[in-house]
Parts: structure tokens; C-alpha cells; sequence
């Protein structure tokens, strides 16, 4: 899978890991079993990092493993205000099943639309791969710390 993503203040994991494939340039965060406020910074720390690291490229995440989610609706709003983590230009892709997390994803998306971002919500992987067109979706561990 990968390795996971670490909140920096603690050490602790927070449920998710980061994954690339370079051929297409986009960066996999799959999400684990719960959404909480500090998983949800330490990813957008982590994919910051990945990014000052290897440049720009799109993201693809699988919100598909989610099973609880902790995050209120206004800390989704100020996540969807803070500055981009991922360049303009480059595809946001998020992939949320459930009807909970499919909701908490668009209510981001139509705040981050307000600042001109190009994200797209979506049921499926499938779904996913194909916006980003992805043939043959080979993803390698990223060392996210």
C-alpha cells in the first residue's frame, strides 16, 4: 500500500497512505476507516511536501475506505480556504461511495470552485480513471515524511 502519513506533532498515524505514478504524474491518497480534522491536515501537509519534493502533478483520493467521519461541516469549509497544495492546472480527482462522504466532498468542491480550482467529485475509481487517463493505474510507495 504504501507508507502512512504521520501527524507531525504527534508521530501518530492518521489513516492514510500516499502513492505516485510517475508516468502519469498523479499522486494516490487513500484514505483509511476515519476522517478526522488532524488526518485531514496532516495529508494536506504531506501531499505539500510531496509536491515541494517532486513538482507538480495531479491527485487522485480514494475516500472509498472512509467509514466514519469525524469532520464538521466548517472545518470543511476552512480546509476548502487554505492555499492550494496541489498547482492550478492540475486535475483533483476525489473518489467518495458513501453518501456522507460524497456530500462532505461536493460541500469541498463548491467552496474550492469559489477560488477556481478544478476538482471533480465522483463515485468510483473507475470513474477517476478515467478522467485522469489511466490506462494501466501503477502506483509506487511514496516516502511521505
Amino acid at each position: 500500500m504504501g507508507p502512512q502519513v504521520e501527524d507531525s506533532r504527534t508521530g501518530a498515524a492518521v489513516g492514510c497512505t500516499l502513492r505516485f505514478n510517475r508516468q502519469h504524474q498523479v499522486l494516490l491518497i487513500t484514505f483509511g476507516k476515519v476522517a478526522t480534522q488532524a488526518s485531514a491536515l496532516a495529508t494536506y501537509g504531506a501531499v505539500k511536501r510531496f509536491v515541494a519534493a517532486e513538482g507538480p502533478c495531479s491527485v487522485l483520493a480514494d475516500l472509498s475506505p472512509i467509514e466514519k467521519v469525524e469532520v464538521p461541516g466548517d472545518f470543511v469549509r476552512s480546509m476548502a480556504w487554505m492555499p492550494l497544495a496541489i498547482p492550478s492546472g492540475k486535475q483533483r480527482v476525489i473518489v467518495a461511495p458513501r453518501p456522507e462522504v460524497y456530500g462532505l466532498s461536493r460541500m469541498f468542491q463548491l467552496y474550492r470552485d469559489a477560488k477556481s480550482s478544478d476538482i471533480q467529485v465522483v463515485h468510483t475509481m473507475e470513474e477517476a480513471h478515467n478522467l485522469l487517463g489511466l490506462e494501466s493505474p501503477d502506483f509506487e510507495p511514496v516516502d511521505s515524511n
